[in-house]
């Protein structure tokens, strides 16, 4: 959400430089663009960025600073929750000092006239720097930002702080970057969108730290290989000063070997988050528990750098539950190495257990296959893989049985967004009246749900009877499992699970004169769906 009204000036401010300094005094009201190529272009004109004149008073700065019972009196005041108000003045330990009447008071009042005490809580739960800055000022970053191509969404909710930094101080820190890499406007957004993280810090800083990564990988600062990299990079980059970086990373490379190779894996992996004893420490423990040899534990640590992130006790625990699927040590260590954040599951839960079932069985995908995608085991089964496959399945035919497989749509089920998928495959829908939306995978998801726990169906019986994730619950499975249930209760040698097919294909008139038994008084009729519907609101397929 933006933080402004529709109607909410945005300040002007003049190309930035390296040495740009914070705002004073009023600016020219027409925009000023940066020169030469490839260099960011403001396109909002806007006015010079002012405290209300309660908040500018000689008093603000002359009175004794408020005390920390007073500032968490005046949050109380303007509504804030007591939890948020103790982690904003834990935080930001600041405010204790505002002057009450002419500081706290007045920024208070500005943010609740402007969104209300319950957003500003949330706001302040999330920012507890937020007070420093009108919500005019903020806003002005925000619609700067998004003039320029940046997700200006994303970047306030990655990275709040950047939305009470100065503006002329943000925009100093993007060209900047520009400069650094010679990116061209287009390339910037994409940068932003990675590395939303380098708005908090200074010019100076984030020019070293690419400098620095440019050295670590041996590239010149504006190559190919370089920009590649630095997209690739993990989303803390910034976080650490350059001499720590380049500590850390050079530290990685000596200990464990691979030149190039590991300098490029540790940083796309953020192990410049972990200090060289810790990385020490654990990748001797690392060895003992999973048996490797040297030559083992460094192939592995420079393959997938994660797993000194996390405690090796979890990574050797994961490797062994996704060995316990079938999976070969070998085929576990490539698909921790080529998808990283594998290594941090727990392979023995029941969403993971669910998933490689539905990939096993459902889609008749080999071990082989599964290594081979390592993508797929980091994808939803319930947002993308599952009602993927079955919308292909049901419109055009796609499944283990027939020529074009599911595994020759894999890409499109793992890597597509939703949009994209839908926009590709609605067109060549077979069976018009099916399109995939929202809709369609809200309604799978509750078929699926139904089917696993409230029928305890196994992934080898729904692969079985594929109709059964085409067929509504509220007006077919869920009554027509009731009344085969009761079937089963009355009659000893009925067994309910024997007869899906006839459950999810048959009509209802069908299926009474199938069902329907005078011995037991059991009628599948319009009042005996009407009742079972009842408790099943929850299911709206």
């Amino acid at each position: 959400m933006v933080l402004c009204t529709p109607h909410a000036k945005v300040p002007v401010v003049r190309a930035c430089t390296l040495q740009a300094g914070p705002l004073k005094g009023s600016m020219p009201t027409n925009p000023t663009h940066l020169q030469g190529q490839g260099r960011l272009k403001p396109h909002l004109p806007v006015r010079s960025l002012t405290l209300s004149k309660s908040m500018e008073t000689p008093a603000a700065k002359s009175k004794p600073a408020a005390n920390a019972e007073a500032a968490r009196a005046e949050f109380c005041r303007a509504g804030i929750p007591d939890e948020v108000t103790s982690k904003v003045l834990r935080q930001y330990q600041s405010y204790q000092r505002w002057d009450i009447d002419t500081k706290l008071r007045p920024a208070l009042k500005l943010w609740v006239e402007q969104f209300g005490s319950q957003q500003l809580a949330a706001r302040l739960h999330k920012n507890p720097r937020l007070l420093l800055r009108t919500p005019e000022e903020c806003s002005g970053v925000y619609l700067w930002l998004a003039s320029i191509g940046a997700d200006a969404e994303r970047v306030q909710h990655q990275v709040p702080d950047v939305m009470v930094r100065p503006l002329d101080q943000v925009q100093s820190t993007v060209w900047a970057v520009q400069q650094v890499l010679q990116l061209t406007d287009d390339q910037l957004p994409a940068f932003l969108k990675r590395h939303a993280g380098c708005l908090l810090f200074t010019p100076a800083r984030v020019g070293q730290t690419l400098h620095t990564v440019a050295e670590l990988l041996a590239v010149p600062v504006t190559s190919e290989d370089m920009h590649e990299v630095v997209m690739l990079c993990g989303q803390q980059l910034f976080k650490p000063d350059s001499a720590k970086l380049s500590q850390l990373v050079s530290f990685f490379c000596e200990e464990f070997g691979g030149g190039q190779h590991a300098a490029r894996s540790a940083l796309r992996s953020n192990i410049y988050q972990v200090s060289a004893e810790t990385m020490k420490a654990r990748a001797a423990e690392l060895r003992a528990l999973l048996g490797w040899t040297e030559d083992e534990l460094n192939q592995g640590v420079t393959t997938n750098p994660m797993v000194l992130t996390l405690r090796p006790s979890t990574v050797a625990s994961n490797m062994h539950k996704l060995q316990a699927h079938g999976f070969s040590s070998t085929q576990a260590m490539y698909v921790f190495a080529s998808c990283p954040s594998t290594t941090g599951y727990d392979w023995s839960s029941n969403a993971n257990r669910e998933k490689l079932t539905y990939l096993r069985h459902v889609l008749q995908l080999s071990l082989a296959e599964l290594t081979s995608r390592p993508v797929l085991l980091s994808t939803s089964l319930a947002r993308k893989i599952g009602p993927r496959s079955e919308f292909l399945y049901a419109c055009m035919g796609i499944n283990p049985d027939t020529t074009l497989a599911v595994s020759s749509v894999l890409s499109y089920i793992q890597t597509y967004s939703d949009a994209k998928f839908a926009a590709h495959f609605n067109n060549l829908s077979a069976n018009p009246p099916l399109v995939y939306d929202d809709q369609f995978k809200r309604h799978w998801q509750q078929r699926w749900t139904f089917l696993v726990c409230e029928m305890g169906l196994s992934c080898a019986d729904i692969c079985a009877c594929r109709p059964l994730l085409q067929t509504s619950v509220l007006n077919t499975l869920a009554p027509r499992w009731q009344f085969l249930v009761l079937l089963e209760t009355a009659e000893t040698h009925f067994k309910a699970v024997d007869h899906l097919t006839a459950l999810a294909t048959l009509s209802d008139e069908h299926f009474a004169r199938a069902f329907s038994s005078a011995s037991t008084g059991l009628v599948y009729d319009q009042n005996f769906m009407h009742c079972a519907r009842g408790n099943l609101s929850r299911f709206c397929c």
